[in-house]
């Protein structure tokens, strides 16, 4: 007997009721997840299309650039594409001992057979058009890996039917367009032999330079002697105006061990956060050098053994700036660095001393002397409010 104010209730009923809903969520779940994929994977086919657009892009400007060399686009067709997928396999690392001179020797070995490319795809380069063009064949790779590698983990997951992989391809896939558009832009100023926004080490240097003499001690690596602020600046940065980035570890290591150093300066972009001003410039300390931790590891050596202290100046920026056409926000950046080099080389060291100043970066369409810098750079692309500007999650 019920209390009053109840109403009578069919137990079996409900029973009944909760064990059809159970039933037909457990025989839909399934199909409901699959065509839930469905819709996702339909999602990524369009998406794979633009990156597919994008590679196909960044290889003609490659086929272009390369054809202004003394060959004609069909004979530079076959052998690019052959290029295209052309990798370099890390040393082992469960040995850790030797492992970054193991590195440096197969870096140093796939730069020589793109050197030997870039002869056998444009033989009437001169050498700063074939530092150039070497680094339009990587922003083409990178391209067409980046296009192939999405069309894979694409097609697997329309095969396995698995909803969690596709999932997991659209969540990153806002930082994966953003980095294919930023591999064509690349492509595309290398072609031109624009400034890139990786340059902003070198063009402070060269600022700080002024008509001084360069040498090269070190292949694709320079440096010069000045005075600033009453102390003899040892100025670093890799060979210019074609696209290098040089070797400064091995140039720092060099220098210091044939001069007396009181303080090394380092000059680089570093990748702002969401939200951040490019172009601002911030102080600390240690190695600022991106990249395979090769140079790196010998600028930290070298100040380790002999007690140098290691100063960082980076300019901030995001990851598309990093590798599209330099913009007047990150060189007015560049000109706010020369001027912490000079108060830090004031306030840190005593006249007399001698300073290294590094510029790291890549120096394309930047060269040793004033005159071999733009007089003028563009002005900062419009920024879309949903456009990333930060990939710090997924670049270390």
């Amino acid at each position: 007997m019920y209390p009053i104010g109840v109403p009578d209730i069919d137990i079996a009923t409900t029973l009944l009721f909760i064990i059809l809903l159970s039933l037909i969520y457990t025989l839909l779940t399934p199909h409901m997840l699959w065509l839930q994929a469905r819709v996702g994977i339909g999602q990524l086919r369009k998406s794979v299309r633009v990156l597919e657009q994008w590679a196909r892009e960044s290889r003609t400007i490659a086929l272009r650039a390369f054809a202004r060399h003394g060959r004609t686009k069909r004979d530079v067709r076959q052998e690019l594409d052959g290029l295209l997928e052309f990798f370099a396999i890390e040393p082992v690392r469960d040995d850790p001992a030797g492992v970054l001179r193991r590195l440096e020797h197969i870096l140093d070995v796939r730069k020589r057979r793109f050197e030997h490319a870039v002869r056998q795809l444009a033989p009437k380069a001169d050498p700063e058009a074939a530092a150039s063009l070497e680094m339009v064949l990587e922003g083409a790779i990178a391209s067409n890996v980046l296009y192939r590698v999405v069309k894979h983990y694409m097609l697997l997951a329309e095969k396995t039917k698995n909803l969690q992989l596709t999932m997991l391809i659209q969540m990153n896939l806002p930082f994966l367009k953003e980095f294919a558009k930023g591999y064509l832009e690349a492509t595309r100023a290398f072609a031109e032999n624009k400034p890139i926004g990786d340059g902003v080490g070198p063009l402070t240097v060269t600022m700080l330079a002024g008509k001084a003499q360069w040498k090269e001690p070190v292949e694709d690596t320079v440096y010069a002697e000045t005075k600033i602020e009453g102390r003899r600046a040892l100025l670093i940065k890799a060979k210019g105006p074609g696209g290098r980035v040089g070797k400064p570890g091995e140039l720092v290591q060099w220098l210091a061990r044939r001069r007396k150093i009181a303080r090394i300066i380092m000059i680089d972009a570093a990748g702002k956060l969401e939200g951040e001003r490019s172009g601002e410039v911030v102080e600390g300390v240690g190695a600022a050098i991106g990249g395979p931790p090769v140079e790196k590891y010998k600028i930290e050596q070298i100040a380790t053994k002999l007690r140098i202290p290691l100063d960082a100046i980076v300019i901030k920026e995001s990851f598309t700036e990093a590798i599209t056409p330099l913009h007047q926000r990150l060189a007015q950046g560049a000109r706010i660095a020369a001027e912490r080099v000079r108060k830090a080389i004031r306030e840190r060291t005593k006249r007399g001393d001698t300073v290294i100043v590094a510029g790291i970066g890549n120096t394309i369409g930047i060269g040793q002397r004033p005159d071999q810098i733009p007089k003028k750079f563009p002005l900062p692309p419009e920024r879309r409010p949903e456009a990333i500007e930060s990939t710090q999650l997924l670049v270390r």
